[in-house]
């Protein structure tokens, strides 16, 4: 029964992206990693099919399954929206490419729930966390969920040394290829607390201090000699003012185009476009937008645009994508 199912798994890959006329379909994706989904499974670098929900089990829960290209396992889980629209409800299981369990995660209405309990590419069980607040966060520095909020129940070496127990000791955090600690400190009652070291991709390093997981302190040092104190890891850009300001700019530069005054149109326009660490933009384009007079105006608005605080990371400039929406 099981190598019948594979076996149809893996036949429907063969299928092009989306094949689905109706909520009761198949519905198959391609993605590639950041997310974005591409046309066909050559150019993927992994794929989604999801299926209906089984009637002789559970009737309301969608079933998910992503793939490698090689046809291994990525993920195994369930959801109660789909098929295009994903919100996870179950266990969720992920697996290396090797084919190993990766992690095993509880959701509940699409947040984490319980216990997530990740190994090793070796099959050796690597951490636990618990999850005690409502939601869970995924930075974008590291690619690494953040372990802010989160209890640290237990850490161990690859070699299954125990480094941490009932939220005691030291955790070791990893890239995503688990080749480099990427960060690590001591926990103390399931928190992190005194001196975290880290790395910076490949431009340094920096120390923090935490209090019961919150951030009090930090210091970055990069390859140039420089250092840059810090007190949030991650702070986006904006314009100068705040979000009231940009609305007043948005006000003040708008001529809304003769069509859509005769044809009575209005809508929202989301843009999207590159602060750099100078705070100008770049590559600003239209990533939502049904009527094209609207959308030129609006790209026309933003490149208008004075300048921006440059969005920082530990503490320095760094180029950052951002959103911004324009409503007529």
């Amino acid at each position: 029964m099981t190598k019948n199912l594979t076996l149809l798994i893996l036949s429907l890959l063969f299928f092009q992206t989306v094949k689905a006329q109706k909520a009761t379909d198949t519905v198959i994706t391609y993605f590639k990693n950041t997310g974005e989904i591409v046309n066909n499974k050559d150019s993927a670098d992994y794929i989604r099919m999801v299926l209906p929900p089984d009637t002789a089990t559970n009737k309301n829960l969608y079933r998910v399954f992503e793939f490698y290209p090689s046809g291994k396992h990525k993920s195994v889980s369930t959801s109660i929206t789909g098929p295009f629209f994903i919100t996870l409800d179950g266990t969720s299981i992920s697996y290396f490419p090797n084919g190993v369990r990766k992690n095993i995660t509880q959701y509940k209405n699409g947040k984490i729930v319980d216990d997530i309990t990740t190994y090793y590419p070796n099959g050796k069980l690597y951490m636990i966390l618990r999850a005690d607040y409502d939601g869970f966060y995924y930075p974008q520095i590291t690619g690494y969920p953040q372990l802010t909020g989160m209890e640290l129940v237990e850490c161990r070496d690859s070699t299954g040394v125990v480094l941490a127990s009932n939220g005691n000791g030291h955790f070791l955090i990893f890239n995503k290829y688990y080749s480099t600690v990427i960060e690590e400190g001591n926990v103390i009652n399931g928190k992190r607390d005194g001196e975290w070291r880290g790395l910076i991709a490949d431009s340094g390093r920096y120390i923090c201090t935490y209090h019961k997981n919150i951030l009090k302190s930090g210091i970055s040092y990069i390859r140039s000699g420089h250092s840059y104190p810090f007190k949030e890891f991650l702070v986006k850009p904006t314009f100068d003012g705040g979000n009231d300001n940009f609305k007043v700019f948005i006000k003040k530069n708008m001529i809304y185009p003769d069509f859509a005054k005769e044809h009575n149109l209005s809508g929202l326009v989301l843009l999207s476009f590159t602060v750099k660490t100078d705070g100008t933009l770049s590559d600003i384009k239209v990533i939502r937008g049904d009527i094209p007079c609207l959308n030129e105006e609006a790209l026309r608005i933003m490149r208008f645009s004075p300048m921006w605080s440059p969005g920082m990371q530990y503490g320095f400039p760094v180029t950052m994508n951002q959103e911004a929406s324009i409503n007529f």
